[in-house]
């Protein structure tokens, strides 16, 4: 492989890393457009089991999507971190994310990231954090943003 291959594979991507149930997850930071205290959100008649409400943020309507629900996981029970992440796709539509609780921000390199086997999954894969032995460093989910948002649209669609 030449050197100019290598740093075409070899992309530093800037990730926010924030926790859902036990597990962690990232994307990517150019994805968000804030990170805010989760509210009483107004329900929405006959959407998706996994959507929470909507929120009024500064004259929009948002739609909130419980990410545990969405992603089959354990919510951390009467949990006070938990925070809603406002993210835009790349189509232009905004929503947000009820996570658990933000960890970090994290350059990842794209070419570390082992791709999962399901293409219509809500992970593009899967990648390892941290520095030193296997027992300090941690398995990421990479999240893939454009099918959970896809989702959210989709079924809303229906509806």
């Amino acid at each position: 492989m030449t050197e100019e291959a290598v740093q075409v594979e070899d992309k530093l991507v800037k990730m926010i890393v924030f926790a859902v149930g036990d597990q962690e997850y990232c994307i990517p930071i150019l994805s968000v457009r804030e990170i805010r205290g989760f509210e009483k959100t107004t329900p929405l008649p006959f959407a998706p089991h996994y959507v929470c409400g909507a929120i009024n943020l500064r004259g929009v309507i948002l739609t909130i999507v419980n990410l545990a629900v969405c992603l089959n996981v354990e919510p951390e029970p009467n949990n006070p971190r938990r925070v809603v992440v406002i993210v835009e796709s790349k189509n232009g539509t905004v929503c947000g994310l009820l996570v658990d609780r933000v960890i970090d921000m994290a350059d990842i390199n794209t070419a570390n990231i082992q791709a999962v086997s399901d293409e219509n999954s809500c992970l593009s894969g899967l990648v390892l954090l941290g520095q030193g032995s296997e027992s300090e460093r941690r398995m990421i989910g990479v999240l893939r943003l454009e099918t959970i948002v896809s989702q959210l649209t989709g079924d809303m669609a229906v509806h």
